[in-house]
């Protein structure tokens, strides 16, 4: 009997020990109101300008390792403006709050990619989910892979513009996207939102002190318009062919607009990044 009960007492500390995350269901709400816009922008067809490259930094507030990887983000982002896209996803046990750490920086899009990870820690990173959502890299190899990534070819060119509807409380997203290649299987698109500028509680290894209480958290994901997992939005695409995908998303107040950028991520059927676009709100 007493082994039975050290047994189950074993796999309770085993399960709670590990961070089990639930796919979370994040309705799309967001479809595009013709009746109060009229019809969606006409995109004009451009050439090819580059693959760009979406940087996902698992981060957290109790993590003191993690304030340099954001730096090196942040640094591939600058060395290459508007090719690459560094966000930032709170998640794991370090990212979990008390007295000393209060603000909760996650959400239910950062917990289902989080969930995703083969090995969950953090700091870690993918980029441009290279070998599956499940795959990471440390933030030492974020750079050449960056610079790999942005040398490959892609076949989608995408295009986006974003326009505040203060009146309604919207903001309208079009994306558009123009192939110029013949692809195999459904591409989805998920439109995520980040934040910057927010100010917060953070451990940082090596700085004096150690827990900074006016630490500025940059391009933190905030939530989504398409729920983590994307909307499909072409099945087995030819060269010439093109889609467009029209929101008209209810703001969240808790969001400061102009410190906001949308994020445009396509995704194949293997979890591969074909191409991602930011673009950032004026109010």
């Amino acid at each position: 009997m007493k082994r039975l009960i050290f047994l189950l007492v074993s796999v309770v500390f085993i399960y709670s020990s590990c961070d089990v995350i639930d796919d979370p269901i994040v309705p799309f709400t967001g479809e595009y109101s013709t009746e109060l816009y009229g019809d969606p922008p006409v995109f004009t067809v451009t050439e090819q300008t580059g693959k760009n490259v979406l940087v996902e930094d698992f981060t957290a507030h109790q993590c003191g390792n993690c304030p340099p990887a954001a730096v090196i983000a942040e640094g591939l982002m600058a060395t290459t403006p508007n090719r690459v896209c560094p966000l930032a996803i709170h998640a794991g046990s370090l990212a979990s709050t008390n007295a000393e750490y209060p603000t909760d920086w996650t959400c239910e899009e950062g917990d289902f990619f989080w969930g995703q990870l083969d090995f969950q820690a953090n700091p870690l990173g993918r980029i441009n989910r290279l070998g599956g959502p499940g795959n990471y890299y440390s933030p030492a190899e974020w750079a050449d892979l960056v610079e790999q990534e942005m040398h490959e070819e892609t076949p989608l060119e995408l295009q986006m513009l974003c326009e505040w509807q203060g009146q309604y409380g919207h903001l309208n997203i079009h994306i558009h996207g123009q192939y110029f290649d013949d692809v195999e299987g459904d591409h989805t698109l998920s439109v995520l939102i980040e934040e910057s500028y927010l100010i917060g509680d953070q451990l940082y290894y090596g700085n004096d002190p150690e827990h900074v209480t006016d630490y500025e958290f940059n391009h933190l994901l905030r939530g989504s318009v398409t729920g983590p997992q994307g909307l499909v939005v072409t099945s087995d695409a030819t060269n010439g062919e093109h889609f467009q995908s029209d929101f008209s998303f209810e703001w969240n107040n808790d969001w400061v607009l102009d410190n906001c950028t949308v994020l445009a991520v396509v995704s194949d059927e293997d979890g591969y990044i074909v191409n991602c676009l930011g673009y950032h709100i004026t109010n």
